[in-house]
């Protein structure tokens, strides 16, 4: 029994490979990726330190059943992976997935060796297809979820500076968040930086960006403006800091660009950290 069990947590990882391929193809467009290999092999230790034993627990606790064993074993399956999310909640859902596919593929070996050839032929290959849909779509569907999270955050930055500007994050004794509506406000000073206690934003960029004059009057920046940066993070010594960055400049501007205070600067200005380092 041991030796189907494995069989099966073989065949259950190289579907769950193949639907992570086909949404590799689809979205990237290329056929081959370092990254699949890793992925069979997480799968496959997961299936054998997981599905395996959970399948021959399963089929002692259901081993009375008739009818009802089929919908008990599909239950017990993806209830114990759902468990995952109190463990590992960013990978709870690739659980679930490879469970679902490791019971399915092994009531498919246990129903394949009782049909007769054409029917056996036929349902293993819709069983084959569906196995490796299965996992493309639920992959697919939460790309798209990321996708739909959208970063809402309001800059507001002094009138005519033009270079990087830098926002830190999770700073204790940062002023008290602001937000206008659904964003959060944050008020960059004249040396191009702002602190902030507030996480990293994630999701597709839809934030706003204002020069403010002295007297508070704001004049949007143009999106051809804004060169977006990306996230960064600085340890040292008793402290670790992550910041965020984008530069802000029209036209001749963004070539001849100030320059701000490095991350370690703001770091010391802020009385972060006790010294810079060039």
């Amino acid at each position: 029994m041991l030796g189907s069990k494995i069989k099966t947590a073989l065949q259950a990882s190289i579907l769950f490979t193949f639907g992570f391929w086909l949404l590799f193809f689809f979205s990237e467009g290329e056929l081959f990726s370092f990254f699949l290999i890793v992925v069979f092999l997480y799968c496959l230790f997961g299936n054998v330190i997981y599905g395996i034993p959970v399948s021959l627990l399963s089929e002692f606790l259901t081993r009375n059943l008739a009818i009802w064993r089929f919908p008990a074993s599909a239950l017990f399956h993806t209830f114990l992976a759902a468990v995952t999310y109190f463990i590992m909640e960013g990978f709870a859902y690739y659980a679930v997935i490879a469970a679902v596919l490791f019971f399915l593929v092994d009531e498919w070996r246990k129903w394949d060796r009782e049909m007769p050839g054409g029917r056996r032929i036929t349902l293993n290959t819709a069983g084959f297809l569906i196995a490796c849909l299965l996992p493309a779509g639920f992959f697919w569907m939460l790309q798209q979820a990321d996708l739909e999270e959208k970063t809402h955050d309001l800059y507001l930055i002094p009138k005519e500076y033009a270079g990087q500007v830098r926002i830190v994050h999770e700073i204790e004794n940062a002023p008290a968040p602001e937000t206008e509506g659904e964003y959060d406000v944050f008020r960059v000073n004249d040396r191009g930086y702002a602190i902030t206690s507030l996480p990293q934003s994630e999701g597709y960029i839809e934030d706003l960006y204002y020069y403010v004059d002295d007297k508070g009057k704001r004049e949007p920046i143009p999106d051809s403006c804004i060169s977006h940066g990306g996230a960064g993070g600085v340890q040292g010594d008793g402290y670790d800091y992550s910041y965020t960055y984008f530069s802000v400049g029209c036209e001749e501007e963004i070539a001849d660009q100030g320059n701000g205070p490095g991350i370690e600067d703001i770091l010391y200005e802020e009385g972060l950290i006790n010294q810079t380092f060039d």
